[in-house]
């Protein structure tokens, strides 16, 4: 019997538990302070670490909210609030969850700013990939002459940072050396849509920004688009979700209230590719969410219905998840860094899973305590691999079938089926 690995995560059947931790900044007071200039300076005594890579081949950090949640030793929150950054089930683009940031005008300040952010350690490259399935709610990011940053990259020095996107006016747009603003175009709103960015973080003309949205390349810039590196001014290191300086202090604007939803997160090393970095998932888009359950962590999985929705590839070394395995995929084993590998399926109440594997190795195994993976599990997402360490290269067909009771019986939901193929 495989060993199991280590516990990254507590999964019941049925029932899906997801503690949430903030990483809430000491505040002297609950009220805000008085306005203050909208200076995008912060305190970066807890993100100046750095990092050599360390995940999975080329991707660095990568995150769907669908398993163990990811406020850890290398990505961290700013959160103010309970409902600041939570998982949630009501828009999703991959697996069963999304990312979900709330702002509000009222929440106390955090790092010296008003925002609900994931930071992460200076990188120790300045030529990365950044990706992201990004979901704009109509009822709650309305238009608003003052901008918000929703991507950056910050170098110290206590200035702004020398790159980021915003929104403003109901549009995207991309802010250079803090003088230059790029349109992007307007913000198609209730609707996922997918950017991956590649960056050559320099101060030279050798600098490069490219954007793909939903496949099409929409930027390629070239030239100085980071400050020097110095004493004052360092790698950039990246974050993402909410920030808005305008509302630092007491100030106030035509909003109180900005939600945002990321999905299939991904930063990448410098040989990173747009293949690799593309976040996958369905191009449904899952009816609009119930707000007035959305204040507060989730804690439950849908109740409706009995089927699989996506079939995700699981590196059973470190326990993440890698990608949702779509038909036709092509699986490189050295370019994912990959030796032992499982994959699960993610299903709406369900009592098990049968799974039914063909083609250069074969196995029919039903799991009946989620997560439900083929080569099955502790039962507290710590997943075994069997033979897979490493599987054998060839094209496969994997049947997953749902099933109302334990040990494939009671009702059958719609069975999920995919072809894809593993080489090196």
């Amino acid at each position: 019997m495989k060993t199991p690995m280590r516990n990254s995560g507590k999964f019941f059947k049925n029932q899906r538990w997801l503690a949430v931790p903030l990483l809430v900044a000491t505040l002297n007071s609950c009220k805000k302070d008085a306005i203050v200039p909208p200076i995008e300076s912060e305190s970066e005594s807890t993100m100046n670490e750095l990092v050599s890579t360390k995940a999975i081949g080329d991707i660095i950090w990568q995150e769907n909210a669908d398993g163990s949640w990811f406020d850890n030793s290398y990505a961290k929150l700013q959160a103010a609030a309970s409902y600041s950054i939570t998982a949630s089930t009501a828009q999703r683009y991959s697996g069963t969850r999304s990312v979900r940031f709330e702002l509000r005008d009222t929440d106390p300040e955090v790092q010296s700013g008003t925002r609900a952010e994931i930071t992460f350690p200076v990188s120790t490259n300045n030529n990365r990939w950044y990706s992201y399935a990004m979901y704009v709610p109509s009822a709650d990011y309305k238009p608003d002459a003052t901008d918000e940053v929703i991507t950056q990259w910050h170098q110290g020095g206590g200035t702004t940072p020398a790159l980021c996107l915003r929104t403003k006016d109901d549009k995207l747009w991309l802010r250079v050396m803090s003088e230059t603003w790029i349109d992007l175009g307007q913000l198609d709103k209730d609707k996922w849509h997918t950017y991956v960015l590649h960056v050559k973080h320099t101060a030279g003309s050798d600098g490069l920004i490219e954007i793909w949205r939903d496949g099409v390349k929409i930027l390629n810039r070239t030239g100085p688009n980071s400050y020097p590196i110095n004493d004052t001014y360092h790698l950039p290191f990246w974050k993402f979700g909410i920030y808005k300086s305008y509302w630092n202090g007491t100030r106030t604007s035509s909003t109180n209230k900005r939600v945002l939803y990321f999905d299939d997160i991904k930063m990448g090393t410098e040989n990173a590719t747009y293949n690799l970095m593309a976040p996958t998932g369905s191009s449904t888009t899952p009816a609009a969410p119930d707000e007035t359950t959305e204040s507060n962590p989730i804690t439950t999985t849908p109740t409706t219905g009995n089927t699989v929705s996506d079939l995700v590839l699981v590196n059973a070394e470190t326990e993440r998840d890698v990608l949702s395995i779509k038909n036709g995929q092509v699986i490189s084993l050295k370019a994912l860094g990959l030796t032992k590998v499982n994959i699960r399926a993610n299903t709406s109440t369900t009592g098990s899973v049968k799974f039914e594997l063909s083609g250069k190795q074969s196995k029919t195994y039903t799991d009946s305590k989620a997560p439900f993976a083929l080569h099955g599990d502790d039962g507290s997402g710590n997943f075994y691999y069997g033979n897979w360490n490493p599987p054998a290269l060839g094209t496969y067909t994997l049947k997953a079938t749902p099933y109302q009771g334990d040990n494939a019986t009671g009702t059958a939901g719609a069975t999920q089926t995919v072809t894809f193929s593993i080489v090196q």
